[in-house]
C-alpha cells in the first residue's frame, strides 16, 4: 500500500472509532444524510457570523472555532451515515460538495470581516483552498482518484483554523499564522496533485512495450 493509501485508511480508522458509535446511531434513528448536510452549511454560517462579530468580544473566536470544529464533523459523518443507511445519491453528493465550498467562502469572509488576519491571509487561506477541492474534482472528472494526495484536505484545514480559533484570546495572532501555514499546505497540495496527475496521465498515455 502507498504511503498516500496508508494514511487515507488510518484516518478512515481514526474517524469509526471516534464517530462510529455516533454514526450508527444516527443511521438507527432514520436520520436523513441530507439533514446532517443542512446542518453542517448552518453551523458554518453561525461560525462565519461569529467570526465578523469578533470585536464585541474575545470569546467569540472561539465559539466561532467550535461551531467550525462542529459544521466538520457533520459534513464528515453525512457521506457514512449514507453510505450505512443505503441512501447515497448524486444529488446528496452534488449538495454535500457545494455546501461544502458555500461553506469555507462563508468561513473566509467571516474572518475577514473580523480583522483578526490580515487580508492576504484571508485571501490565500481562501483561494489555495478552493483550489485543493477542483483539483479533486477535476481529477475525478478524468478518471484519476487523489484519495490521500496532499496534506491540507478539507477537514485537516478545519481543524487548524478551529484549533487556532480557540487560542486566539491568549494569542491573537494565532488565527493569522495558521491562515498563512494552511495556504501554504494547501498550495504544496495543489501542486503536488497537479504532479500526481501530469505523471497518470501521461502514463497512461504511453503504448505499453510488447
Amino acid at each position: 500500500m502507498s504511503r498516500a493509501g496508508f494514511r487515507r485508511e488510518f484516518e478512515r480508522g481514526m474517524m469509526g472509532r471516534l464517530a462510529g458509535g455516533m454514526v450508527r446511531f444516527l443511521v438507527r434513528k432514520g436520520v436523513s444524510p441530507f439533514a446532517l448536510t443542512y446542518s453542517s452549511f448552518i453551523l458554518a454560517i453561525a461560525s462565519s457570523i461569529l467570526y465578523a462579530l469578533s470585536s464585541l468580544s474575545n470569546l467569540l473566536p472561539p465559539i466561532a472555532g467550535f461551531a467550525l470544529l462542529a459544521s466538520g464533523f457533520f459534513d464528515a459523518i453525512d457521506g457514512e451515515v449514507a453510505r450505512l443507511s443505503a441512501k447515497t445519491t448524486r444529488l446528496g453528493a452534488f449538495m454535500d460538495s457545494m455546501l461544502d465550498k458555500a461553506a469555507e467562502a462563508l468561513i473566509c469572509v467571516g474572518i475577514l470581516l473580523s480583522g483578526l488576519a490580515d487580508p492576504l491571509a484571508v485571501l490565500l487561506f481562501c483561494a489555495s483552498s478552493l483550489l485543493v477541492s477542483y483539483a479533486r474534482a477535476r481529477a475525478d472528472g478524468v478518471g484519476v482518484s487523489l484519495s490521500g494526495v496532499g496534506v491540507a484536505e478539507r477537514a485537516e484545514r478545519l481543524v487548524l483554523v478551529s484549533a487556532a480559533s480557540l487560542i486566539v484570546p491568549i494569542y491573537p495572532a494565532a488565527l493569522n499564522l495558521t491562515l498563512y501555514t494552511v495556504a501554504a499546505l494547501a498550495s504544496a497540495t495543489v501542486v503536488w496533485r497537479t504532479l500526481h496527475v501530469v505523471r497518470f496521465l501521461r502514463n497512461e498515455s504511453r503504448p505499453s512495450e510488447a
